[in-house]
């Protein structure tokens, strides 16, 4: 007998406990794909996204490839927040380790997820996206994990509570092998995130937009297979209202198989301040800009870490 017949949906989980079997709700279908792998979820099993008025959905992307070791951290981490409607996609690369394991595990706490070939971790990203319903979007990475369980509850409130605001970013806490180090962030907009150079301001696994900025910038471009999140946020700012939030949001994970830790990503990066015409700022503007902005990041940085260890 198929052992779907006695498939009973857990409610304690933040992606099961506002579904419908209806199609009223938040509906996408999966678009077959010849060179699929495997594929599941929620939405294969008929479950769907109510649509309630005063919860909106905030869909979780993660792209995936041969993330075994760290993969079930960063599941349990969405499935577990204490907000009610939440979405969560995952789109693997066709992992040749045990990703898939975990990701079948999982299979009815996740919404929607996919294994199939893919060029980058941002063409992943793009088709998450697609497959997602959300108004509210956030991209974690597969090595990654929420700081909290209340996470997106406080998202939720602020979106809420700053009508006029597309975005929000907040502080990651470095996870390394064997200790953790608190990274405190500020304000910034677009011209500040530029002359700063890099993308270490608005760390991308803390950020939440709204839907509607993403259907206006477009997806993430797919020429940088590195770097592209430092595109797409220079392109946010540039159009759209981000804030800041001082608390920390993500456990960023430090480890030899980081993509941050890859040379290309600096490569990268040059072409992309190229892109943003950072060349159009004076030299000497750009050299003061730079030294107040990562001054102002190591100073509160160090305040902070005093006032953490009581001196």
């Amino acid at each position: 007998m198929d052992s779907s017949n006695f498939f009973c949906l857990n409610p304690k989980y933040s992606t099961t406990r506002l579904l419908t079997k209806k199609k009223a709700g938040f509906v996408k279908e999966i678009p077959l794909r010849a060179q699929r792998r495997d594929e599941g979820g929620l939405r294969l099993r008929g479950y769907y996204k109510k649509r309630v008025a005063d919860k909106p959905l905030v869909s979780v992307i993660t792209a995936t490839l041969n993330s075994e070791k760290y993969l079930e951290e960063t599941i349990q981490s969405v499935i577990n927040q204490t907000y009610d409607n939440v979405e969560y996609i995952i789109c693997d690369g066709c992992s040749t380790d045990g990703t898939l394991d975990v990701i079948r595990e999982y299979d009815d706490k996740i919404d929607c997820w996919v294994s199939e070939p893919d060029g980058s971790m941002y063409e992943a990203i793009n088709k998450g996206i697609r497959l997602s319903c959300g108004d509210i979007v956030a991209i974690l990475n597969s090595d990654d994990k929420y700081a909290s369980p209340d996470v997106m509850e406080q998202m939720v409130r602020n979106f809420r509570q700053y009508s006029d605001i597309d975005g929000f970013y907040g502080d990651v806490i470095k996870l390394y092998p064997t200790h953790t180090i608190y990274r405190r962030l500020f304000q910034v907009d677009y011209k500040e995130y530029l002359l700063a150079r890099q993308g270490t301001f608005v760390p991308h696994p803390t950020l939440f937009v709204r839907r509607g900025c993403i259907q206006k910038i477009g997806l993430y471009n797919t020429h940088y297979r590195y770097a592209s999140d430092y595109d797409f946020i220079l392109k946010l700012l540039k159009n759209y209202k981000l804030k800041y939030v001082n608390k920390p949001f993500i456990f960023f994970r430090l480890h030899d198989g980081n993509i941050s830790s890859s040379e290309n990503i600096r490569l990268e990066s040059l072409s992309i301040l190229n892109d943003h015409n950072i060349g159009s700022y004076h030299r000497a503007y750009r050299f003061i800009m730079y030294a107040y902005l990562w001054g102002k990041y190591v100073l509160l940085n160090f305040l902070h870490t005093k006032r953490t260890l009581g001196e």
